[in-house]
């Protein structure tokens, strides 16, 4: 097996119906992939090919997506979106229909990241507020994680651990910091002196507990050990570049999905 993921494919979306401007991807429990077209104002859905299935979120939806960021997903029939451009959090169904709001636009939060804990807790970095929100699965606010003793700058991708530590991408402060259940920020790391991230947009950790992060201004997704150690970098050969990459995302199998902003696509990685 190769040290490191390899590129799989791409999606890109039918010729006719592009990608623009994707800011993150994420699997359901099928393979089909929800992606936020940030550019286009919509979620679309691909099969685990990359074949375009269905998109919602638009004109005809209840509120139309401002700007899509992160992406939840609950189960098979509910999937949550932050819409970061109308500072709002809303679920939808699998039929691609708005069902509810979470956070109703106006109430002073701007969701960006999602990540759904294992135990169905949704946990929701907010811009605005400079925090961690947490809700059950039934959409009830339980807590804000408000760091006690180093600020975040501006969070954005996120990530749980199993022990309820929080990986946030602190994209303001270009960083990676880890939160405990107390609200204790337990580590930082930037990269290093040599070669400091430029602006940490996305994160991911995968089951050996390596931490993928896109180095959004330096166009590469970097990945480090827990204690901040470079491990590898991707998408620095010739083949595979990436242009502004954003926000990250593992399945269930392994594969790593890169929202590459710049170029309009979202890369799929993993083990050949």
């Amino acid at each position: 097996m190769n040290t490191s993921p390899q590129l799989l494919h791409a999606i890109t979306g039918d010729p006719s119906n592009p990608l623009k401007e994707p800011t993150f991807a994420v699997a359901d429990e099928n393979g089909n992939v929800f992606v936020a077209d940030s550019g286009n104002h919509l979620v679309k859905v691909f099969d685990p090919k990359g074949k375009f299935l269905f998109q919602f979120g638009g004109q005809e939806s209840k509120k139309p997506l401002l700007y899509p960021y992160g992406i939840g997903v609950l189960n098979k029939e509910r999937i949550i979106v932050a819409d970061t451009g109308a500072g709002a959090l809303y679920e939808y169904n699998a039929q691609g229909e708005q069902v509810r709001a979470w956070l109703e636009p106006g109430a002073g939060s701007q969701p960006a990241g999602v990540f759904v804990a294992p135990d169905k807790t949704v946990y929701v970095t907010d811009l605005a507020g400079k925090k961690v929100l947490v809700f059950s699965e039934p959409g009830q606010l339980l807590r804000k994680i408000e760091p006690q003793n180093v600020s975040l700058g501006s969070p954005l991708g996120i990530e749980v651990n199993l022990d309820g530590t929080v990986w946030v991408a602190d994209g303001g402060n270009y960083n990676i910091k880890l939160m405990g259940k107390d609200a204790l920020v337990k580590a930082v790391f930037d990269g290093g002196p040599k070669n400091p991230l430029s602006m940490a947009k996305g994160l991911a950790v995968d089951k050996q507990g390596r931490i993928y992060v896109a180095d959004t201004m330096s166009n590469a997704v970097r990945v480090f050990d827990g204690q901040g150690n470079d491990l590898f970098t991707l998408g620095r050969d010739k083949e595979n570049t990436f242009r502004l990459p954003n926000g990250l995302s593992i399945d269930k199998t392994g594969k790593i999905y890169i929202a590459d902003q710049g170029n309009n696509k979202i890369q799929v990685w993993g083990w050949k």
